[in-house]
């Protein structure tokens, strides 16, 4: 078994070299990280006999995963007549609205949106012409879908159907803007702006409310800061990247805790990106060098992982973003295996928490 080991210096260094785009590594868990088949052959976390608290769904790749109908006849395709397909290419991010439509930023044809009820799928740049070049980060409330490019600098806003309707750029103080999460309730909309290391807290107006952090190590600061996610209450959880750890912030932007650190066993991090909270108040952090999703108490205990290396069902290739619905359903953007894949979330007794095992390993 081959650990990998990670020093300060070089795993920044390969960060900021990747922080969106990245050479596939297979990584994953030795013990406890593998899915596992029930008798009623479904992949479950962790391993029987612990009771299942997660376990997967379905995964999406293009509109005939959520029903769309071929739209060329048997005799069209045997003539070899192409059929325009609409696929995912490269997911790096993927947001959620209540009704369970999925909007997925993907490398390369910008926003993606997938309506499983629905039964279809569409290019926003096909509805609007506006499109993204590295859609890195997406959120979406009742009314609006928002998302980032790192490579142009922007925050677009758009409706459901992908109408472009306003946004911010660089003049604004954006710089290569990764995560972005909305609080319709609380009216706030929060970019995670990782070229400057900071965060920018706006109204869905995007009138600047507050900008918080800088570069360094200490609490509330940021090193190449990528993803976010609110909390109950009006805080939020930053994915501080560089320094690979969460850090916490409550309604005014006032510092709480910060969990995490660089190093190869369960509840430390790599190339921590993705984080989502759960409908029992756990956060779900994605690691793309480690090819899994950790979860952990919002003090930092970890409860369970989820998935390794690889291109299985329940495996994963860099995976990036991710996203909870309030049913629990779980998306996450696997992008070097161009899929979206969907889990469900069970429930997770926080009492209860796997010893510590190797995190990563050939």
């Amino acid at each position: 078994m081959l650990k990998l080991r990670f020093t300060t210096t070089a795993a920044t260094t390969a960060l900021v070299a990747s922080l969106v785009c990245a050479t596939p590594a297979l990584h994953g868990q030795k013990k406890g990280g593998a899915p596992v088949q029930s008798a009623n052959e479904q992949l479950v976390w962790p391993a029987p006999p612990a009771p299942a608290r997660i376990k997967w769904t379905a995964e999406y790749r293009s509109e005939f995963d959520v029903g769309a109908k071929k739209r060329r006849s048997f005799i069209d395709r045997l003539a070899g007549k192409n059929e325009d397909v609409v696929r995912l290419k490269r997911p790096i991010s993927v947001a959620v609205d209540e009704k369970g439509t999925i909007f997925v930023g993907d490398f390369g044809q910008g926003v993606v949106a997938l309506d499983p009820i629905g039964k279809r799928m569409w290019r926003f740049s096909s509805v609007s012409g506006a499109a993204l070049n590295t859609p890195a980060g997406v959120a979406a409330d009742s009314k609006f879908v928002y998302a980032t490019d790192t490579t142009t600098n922007t925050l677009t806003i758009f409706d459901k159907q992908g109408h472009r309707l306003t946004g911010l750029g660089p003049a604004d103080g954006l710089k290569r803007p990764v995560g972005v999460a909305v609080d319709e309730a609380r009216d706030l909309l929060l970019v995670v702006n990782a070229g400057n290391h900071t965060v920018l807290l706006y109204n869905r107006a995007l009138k600047l409310q507050k900008k918080i952090g800088e570069r360094g190590s200490d609490s509330g600061q940021f090193n190449f800061p990528t993803f976010a996610t609110f909390l109950p209450g009006g805080g939020f959880a930053i994915t501080d990247t560089g320094n690979f750890r969460i850090q916490i912030f409550d309604a005014n932007g006032k510092f709480v805790r910060a969990f995490g650190k660089v190093g190869d066993v369960s509840g430390n991090f790599a190339r921590p990106k993705g984080i989502a909270l759960d409908p029992d108040g756990n956060l779900h952090v994605v690691d793309a060098v480690f090819s899994n999703i950790q979860v952990f108490r919002q003090d930092g205990q970890l409860l369970t992982f989820v998935g390794r290396g690889g291109v299985a069902k329940g495996m994963f290739q860099i995976p990036s973003g991710i996203a909870i619905g309030k049913d629990g359903a779980i998306y996450v953007a696997d992008e070097m295996n161009g899929r979206i894949q969907r889990l469900q979330y069970l429930s997770l007794p926080a009492a209860q928490a796997p010893a510590v095992v190797p995190a990563a390993a050939h």
